[in-house]
């Protein structure tokens, strides 16, 4: 894969999506070329990555060729619009971000959701303060050439620098959603060994009081190796909510937390009894565990082949 390859797929990624995207993109390539092999026969030789480097640095940043595509902006202008959305999303993301975290910190330190609740509250409200103090500053920036916003998008940087041209980014919405999913479900863990104060685990609790049934010491391994994986992935969907490059990171995570909670399930079923009650309880449980093995199952199938596929992906 040539850094021209990895340089038009950058533009690809930053280009509006329209019916005249590979026309665009066949443009600049052949541009490119042109200028590359004009370059050769004046040289007598081929060029050396830091020649085409600086040749392809000298077209422009990725970002700042595809706003040229891009619709008109009256408020901020082409040459700044793309590092005002890209300073927007980086500046929300770490918000978003630092809230979450030290919501669901607050939450599973005190075992009340109530905390990770009034973070999620906060959390979307910050977005209006952010979008509005990142617009102003860039506006200001459009007007006021000197200012810190253009010199950030004339800063130097390096064509060799770009991602490889199959990298597989994940949306940031399916990882947010993974990490409040798994925040909520480690909440519910925590709390169903403890005074039920979420509800749903007093739903629960409540409901097999009055049917005669428990659990028995059996389920013990599968309950910490449940908390620590739930734990773990929501981790690494905040990582990857970061840094959304990290998909094959966490794609990973997956695969090995479905392994360990497999592993525990097996330990489990070997362990005895299930359910202290009747026997159609404790068979029942016995198939719901089954059912869950082949669900993990599934999912490491899953990770293994989203990882081969993403490898197959980035090869040159």
């Amino acid at each position: 894969m040539t850094m021209l390859d990895r340089y038009l797929h950058a533009v690809r990624v930053e280009l509006p999506k329209r019916p005249q995207t590979d026309d665009i993109v066949a443009e600049i390539a052949e541009s490119l070329h042109s200028q590359i092999e004009e370059r050769e026969r004046s040289l007598g030789r081929p060029l050396t990555d830091d020649e085409e480097a600086a040749l392809i640095k000298a077209y422009g940043r990725p970002q700042v060729v595809a706003a040229r595509y891009g619709p008109v902006q009256f408020l901020i202008g082409p040459d700044l619009f793309p590092f005002y959305w890209t300073t927007l999303r980086s500046v929300l993301v770490l918000v978003v971000a630092a809230i979450l975290l030290a919501g669901a910190a607050a939450s599973i330190a005190t075992r009340n959701g109530t905390h990770f609740f009034n973070a999620l509250n906060a959390a979307f409200n910050s977005i209006v303060w952010v979008c509005a103090i990142v617009t102003i500053a860039f506006a200001a920036g459009e007007r006021f050439p000197q200012s810190l916003a253009r010199r950030i998008a004339e800063r130097d940087w390096d064509p060799r620098s770009l991602p490889p041209a199959g990298a597989i980014a994940a949306p940031r919405s399916s990882s947010l959603a993974e990490f409040v999913a798994n925040i909520l479900m480690l909440l519910v863990l925590l709390d169903a060994r403890g005074a039920h104060y979420i509800p749903p685990d007093a739903v629960v609790a409540n409901m097999l009081a009055a049917m005669h049934v428990a659990l028995t010491q059996a389920w013990l391994p599968a309950y910490y190796v449940t908390i620590g994986a739930t734990a773990l992935l929501a981790l690494s969907a905040m990582a990857l909510f970061l840094r959304p490059s990290l998909s094959a990171v966490h794609e990973s995570v997956r695969g090995i937390t479905s392994a360990a909670i497999g592993a525990s399930l097996v330990l489990t079923l070997q362990a005895g009894r299930l359910i202290a009650g009747p026997d159609l309880w404790n068979t029942a449980a016995v198939i719901s565990l089954v059912a869950a093995l082949l669900i993990l199952l599934l999912q490491i199938f899953i990770s293994v082949r989203a990882l081969l596929r993403a490898r197959t992906a980035v090869q040159p």
